[in-house]
């Protein structure tokens, strides 16, 4: 888009067009100036000076000066660069930090979610010119960051956990629906903190909702994580390596606040879901979240969790409802009906991708039951389906030869897990510790039974050669 075309638009677009229908591939800083002062070749020197000084600020940590930059730009040219919103808020940070005066730190922080909402406001139009496209999730996921820094610390920001719950909340549900382009992982760190915080102030009336927040946050972790096999696929390892250090450390963090919150107690769970099925069981929706809570809750094993799944494959059969019903099948000796019903899960995969996921399903099911040959033949299935999860399926045949007590296969497939897929590479690397000092403490186990064993041998036969006197 050149200049002059712009100049016999402008008007009209200013006074008609909608700005998101504004598309600048391919402008030049001044072209986007000029856009928004009626290329007044005045204005746009002033914009093009006021990026270089912005930037020099940013350069030297003039935050103050960077400011004054900064909000030329927002008010007169709003399209100049992606700078604006994505350097904005860390000049504001700055400014907030270091002032000790309550009134202009609400100033800076009002002015900050202002500049949050515009770019709210104009993410498409940023999009179109921009090398990196950001998605509304990466948008209001560092602004749920930015308020989760600052609010707390402002008289009259009207910070509360609620709403800096929402924030992490909002963004992380829209990642997990839309994408994302890569979201830190420590916005999922931090969000779980928050969550942790409200399930702590009132734990019986949060406790369901905690714990879906478990899983958006461990299925955010994965999707960024796919950003590093994809690295990998590309010859990118150097890439691939920092976006699996990135996410690890956040990903254990998270599941150790869940582990030692203690939410997800068996009986606990249960009570919830037993008290509102009468309300959940014409829900589709609610139904299936309640499926895949105690499925991941390790409560699949409970008559109230095949009264859920009875009551959505009635209404919608999916693989997760038809999971459940081959469960209670083989919970009831019906091994056939257990198989018809596994089966038919695969039946309702609409590719050979997702029959591979639901493999890998069937498997975690089967070896929760201990049927473990069983679960062992559908991790090798998952592979035929979609040879895109050997890396989920080799770590978790690695878990069942780990409770099978062959550690030496357990071993070998966490091998393969790692070289398979990097996402599953750390986590493979831990198990196969772990097995290995397993290993060490049995061998020195069986050394110490087998010292033993022949000390007492040996008093035995002293025993005898005394109890003769002394006579061989």
């Amino acid at each position: 888009m050149k200049l002059k075309k712009l100049a016999v638009a402008t008007a009209l677009a200013i006074s008609a067009a909608p700005v998101m229908a504004q598309n600048f591939e391919g402008t030049t800083y001044d072209e986007r100036i000029g856009y928004s002062n009626n290329n007044n070749e005045d204005s746009i020197k002033i914009g093009r000076q006021n990026i270089s000084l912005f930037q020099q600020s940013l350069d030297t940590q003039n935050w103050a000066e960077a400011r004054i930059n900064l909000l030329w730009l927002k008010n007169n040219a709003p399209y100049a660069l992606n700078g604006i919103y994505t350097q904005g808020p860390r000049v504001y940070y700055f400014l907030i930090t270091n002032e000790a005066d309550q009134a202009k730190k609400l100033e800076y922080f009002n002015e900050m979610m202002e500049l949050f909402d515009l770019r709210q406001k104009n993410l498409e139009i940023l999009n179109s010119f921009s090398k990196i496209k950001n998605t509304l999730g990466d948008v209001l996921s560092v602004k749920a960051e930015y308020y989760n820094w600052t609010a707390p610390y402002i008289t009259g920001s009207g910070y509360t956990l609620n709403k800096s719950y929402d924030n992490y909340s909002k963004a992380i549900k829209m990642i997990n629906e839309n994408g994302g382009r890569e979201i830190e992982g420590t916005v999922l760190q931090n969000f779980y903190r928050v969550s942790d915080a409200m399930y702590k102030s009132a734990p019986n009336a949060l406790r369901e909702q905690y714990l879906q927040d478990f899983l958006d946050s461990k299925e955010a972790c994965e999707k960024m994580l796919q950003l590093a096999k994809e690295a990998k696929a590309e010859g990118d390892e150097e890439k691939a390596n920092k976006l699996i250090a990135k996410y690890d450390d956040p990903l254990k963090d998270i599941e150790k606040i869940f582990t030692e919150s203690g939410a997800a107690d068996h009986d606990q769970i249960i009570g919830i879901y037993t008290k509102k099925f009468e309300s959940y069981k014409g829900d589709i929706d609610k139904l299936n979240s309640a499926i895949n809570l105690m499925a991941q809750n390790d409560c699949d094993d409970a008559d109230i969790y095949y009264q859920y799944a009875e009551a959505a494959y009635a209404i919608e059969p999916t693989f997760r409802s038809a999971i459940g019903l081959a469960q209670k099948a083989q919970k009831d000796g019906e091994m056939q009906k257990m198989l018809d019903y596994y089966n038919k899960a695969l039946e309702l995969a609409k590719s050979d991708d997702a029959r591979g996921v639901i493999c890998l399903n069937i498997a975690n099911a089967l070896t929760k039951s201990k049927q473990f040959t069983g679960a062992l033949t559908y991790a090798e299935k998952a592979i035929e389906y979609n040879p895109d999860q050997a890396g989920k399926a080799c770590l978790k045949m690695a878990n069942i030869y780990t409770q099978l007590g062959q550690y030496p296969k357990a071993i070998e497939y966490c091998t393969k897990a790692s070289e398979a897929d990097i996402t599953v590479s750390l986590v493979a690397e831990r198990l196969k510790a772990n097995i290995q000092k397993a290993q060490a403490n049995q061998a020195a186990n069986e050394k110490a039974r087998k010292a033993y064993d022949d000390f007492i041998a040996r008093q035995k036969a002293e025993e005898a050669f005394w109890g003769k006197g002394g006579k061989k």
